[in-house]
């Protein structure tokens, strides 16, 4: 087996927080429609009209989450083939600034090159249909 660097475990580590964000994000707001589409909207319980809502929303969430991480972690599977592309990561060749720069800058150009063509293609197709049925009536 292949020596695994520290920079994959910090690149494990990073996908383990994007993840938990995402989980985080996502029981948010299943609690947030949950309260809203399925809770009595009443100033008590776990409905949005309570004012401590968002704090119990918030508090449900994070704990779900912290679960959900915990139960990620302990599995072994996932975990090497987050190590692992965490490890595939440190072999990626990262563009440099200068690089990354002109190629956005294609793009922007590439982009306003093409809204221009598709605006004035669209206005003279507007145009010839317009005449055509202007000479049909």
């Amino acid at each position: 087996m292949t020596e695994i660097s520290n920079s994959a475990y910090r690149y494990a580590l990073a996908l383990y927080v994007i993840f938990a964000a995402f989980f985080w994000y996502l029981f948010h707001a299943a609690g947030l429609f949950i309260a809203q589409h399925y809770v009595a909207q009443s100033a008590s319980g776990f409905s949005v009209a309570n004012p401590q809502f968002p704090l119990w929303n918030n508090a449900i969430a994070g704990i779900l989450t912290v679960v959900a991480t915990v139960v990620m972690f302990a599995s072994r599977s996932l975990k090497d083939y987050v190590v692992d592309v965490g490890d595939e990561l440190t072999r990626v060749s990262w563009a440099d600034l200068k690089e990354t720069q002109r190629a956005t800058l294609v793009v922007i150009v590439l982009v306003a090159i093409s809204s221009v063509f598709f605006f004035l293609s669209d206005f003279i197709f507007v145009k010839i249909i317009n005449l055509i049925m202007s000479q049909a009536a």
